[in-house]
């Protein structure tokens, strides 16, 4: 069964479209997974990003005009065997009035991009949809496509409130407003340490782990590399040692997204989890598995 899987936080700059297009990455390249990235956020970077690292010159079709004719699969570019794109670009700005038009009930206009949607996703093992920092009917539209939200928390105040906000108003009201309609679980937070070293991020980690409980928070922590920052200018390469670590770190995201999926499939919940670092240890090393990493279909 096709997983749909949302980055996401209500605060900006914590790096959700980062970590949305590594993940895609990753489980193509390394875990062999059809995945395809949808970018619903008009500036596009997403769409940017990974047409950097594939040297994608031209989109015929932008996810806006697929979502105007009613056919998402018009907008499907393939980057390498495993990895597609819909991408996005700045006519998405005309999406809510085209939603407000086109139907006269809230429903049909929150649940359009899902209806269309479910004629393509068998094609996949996941779907990553980047959405941007807001709360209006264009991400309502993304939302209630996910079966999976990873909320990603930058070690900041600022940004732990917006978790908070996200989970227990923005989501609660999508299930108050639609009921059993919105099937969207939170896999977890995901926190991205800027400092190893600054008291105040490690408090609100854990901060955060009190107030969600450790089963509810990735083991596997996002720390500050400027490989990362690289990649977003340059485009994802996987050449040398470093590149090798970046891949390590998201493989180990990537498994553990896999395993607290499955605990919700299989058991409804997640329970006295936790994940167990396979590729990267906490120390920042690399592990037999991890100097063993290979990619297929990148560069």
């Amino acid at each position: 069964m096709p997983q749909v899987v949302i980055n996401a936080q209500q605060k900006g700059g914590v790096g959700k479209t980062t970590d949305t297009v590594m993940e895609a990455i990753v489980a193509s390249t390394i875990f062999d997974k059809k995945v395809l990235v949808i970018d619903t956020d008009l500036q596009g970077n997403a769409t940017d990003f990974l047409g950097r690292t594939f040297n994608l010159k031209k989109i015929d079709y932008t996810l806006m005009r697929c979502l105007e004719i009613g056919d998402l699969s018009k907008g499907i570019v393939e980057l390498s065997d495993n990895l597609d794109l819909i991408g996005c670009k700045y006519d998405m700005r005309k999406y809510g009035d085209f939603l407000i038009e086109k139907f006269d009930n809230i429903y049909d206009r929150t649940f359009y991009m899902s209806n269309l949607l479910d004629a393509i996703k068998d094609r996949y093992d996941y779907i990553f949809i980047d959405v941007p920092p807001s709360t209006d009917l264009k991400v309502d539209n993304a939302m209630v496509c996910a079966d999976y939200v990873v909320v990603v928390q930058e070690t900041q105040r600022f940004s732990f409130d917006g978790s908070k906000r996200l989970v227990f108003s923005y989501l609660q009201s999508l299930v108050d407003d639609f009921g059993s309609k919105v099937k969207v679980q939170v896999a977890g937070v995901l926190p991205v340490l800027l400092q190893n070293r600054r008291e105040l991020h490690k408090k609100i980690v854990n901060d955060t782990v009190s107030f969600f409980g450790q089963d509810n928070v990735f083991n596997t922590i996002i720390s500050n590399h400027a490989r990362l920052e690289w990649y977003t200018a340059q485009g994802i390469q996987f050449n040398d040692f470093h590149d090798k670590k970046m891949f390590a770190l998201f493989a180990d995201i990537f498994c553990e997204l896999e395993e607290r999926i499955q605990a919700f499939e299989t058991q409804g919940d997640i329970s006295d989890y936790i994940y167990k670092r396979r590729y990267l240890t906490k120390d920042n090393k690399l592990t037999k598995l991890g100097k063993g990493l290979d990619v297929n279909g990148l560069n």
